[in-house]
């Protein structure tokens, strides 16, 4: 993960309004983090209008967060995300996502690439790639590579700026960042005219994380923003992006979800209510925000992590 920008005024969370639609129509909630074996609240801020949301205050610092990701990785705990099994898994799908997206072989750069599972499939891809993490375990350094491929424990800032790259993967990056406009945008210029910048990120506008309410499984203490398609397709387009393609699947092997969400059924409101009448008011809300998505947002609401590309123009 990569968590070295700063906060500017166009992506302050502080603020009395959202950084991205600038409504002043905000409201604050605590959720349960998910990442965490103790219990564990963190502090958000929604957007009602636009429906995104951010972490305020964020829970850690930069500092504290490359330390936790750093020992998860060393640690590689089993059925986690940082479970090397499970991480090679999802690697296999991104790969044939990029591969589908971009035929033809060339150079990578896998921002925020932890143990390093998809960098190393995309090099023996025959891609020439650069494995890029502040908290790159220590671990893959002394593990045999192909020729084509190198890992760099430190930040886009430790990359020449004379490189430019075919593709720029940001898998499960841009929740971390205190700024990722800056991010973005920075490697949005490392791109070849043409190249695709590729980046993946829970969203916030899915019918998973209504239906979970403040248990969403993406409420965790090192995701510091929420984003939906709307709001992460602005940012790719402020950094001088286009051609926007939301990928139609969720990148993980025991994902089986649609990307639409379906109408929800009065039938099922009725029997929420039946079986657990004190939460009345919770059913009812939950139901009219399902249906709102189902209104909405039907080319994404059924994704509770997106895929979004981009591409810089060729001239």
């Amino acid at each position: 993960m990569i968590f070295s920008y700063l906060i500017d005024k166009q992506m302050n969370p502080s603020g009395q309004q959202c950084p991205f639609c600038n409504s002043t129509a905000l409201k604050k909630f605590s959720a349960h983090a998910s990442d965490t074996a103790v219990p564990c609240s963190v502090q958000m801020v929604e957007c009602t209008s636009c429906i995104s949301a951010w972490q305020w205050p964020f829970h850690r610092s930069e500092k504290e967060s490359i330390s936790v990701f750093d020992d998860a990785y060393e640690t590689g705990a089993e059925d986690s995300y940082f479970d090397p099994i499970k991480r090679e898994a999802i690697a296999t799908i991104q790969c044939d996502f990029i591969i589908n997206q971009y035929p033809r072989t060339g150079k990578l750069l896998d921002i925020g690439c932890g143990d390093g599972s998809f960098a190393r499939i995309m090099a023996n891809n025959n891609w020439q790639v650069t494995g890029l993490d502040p908290a790159l375990p220590h671990s893959v350094n002394q593990q045999p590579s192909a020729c084509n491929i190198q890992f760099v424990r430190g930040t886009i800032d430790d990359i020449s700026d004379n490189e430019l790259y075919d593709v720029i993967t940001l898998w499960d990056v841009v929740e971390h960042l205190e700024n990722p406009q800056n991010l973005i945008a920075e490697a949005a210029s490392r791109l070849i005219p043409g190249g695709l910048l590729v980046i993946e990120t829970g969203n916030y506008q899915s019918a998973g994380r209504i239906t979970a309410g403040y248990n969403w499984w993406n409420y965790q203490l090192d995701h510091r923003w929420y984003l939906a398609p709307p709001q992460l397709q602005n940012l790719m387009k402020e950094s001088g992006l286009c051609d926007f393609r939301l990928a139609d699947r969720v990148m993980r092997p025991w994902w089986k979800g649609r990307v639409d969400i379906p109408m929800p059924r009065l039938v099922t409101l009725i029997k929420s209510i039946v079986k657990r009448p004190f939460c009345f008011i919770d059913e009812l809300q939950r139901y009219h925000k399902l249906w709102v998505g189902h209104t909405e947002w039907k080319e994404w609401g059924g994704l509770e992590i997106m895929t979004m590309v981009g591409r810089r123009p060729l001239t």
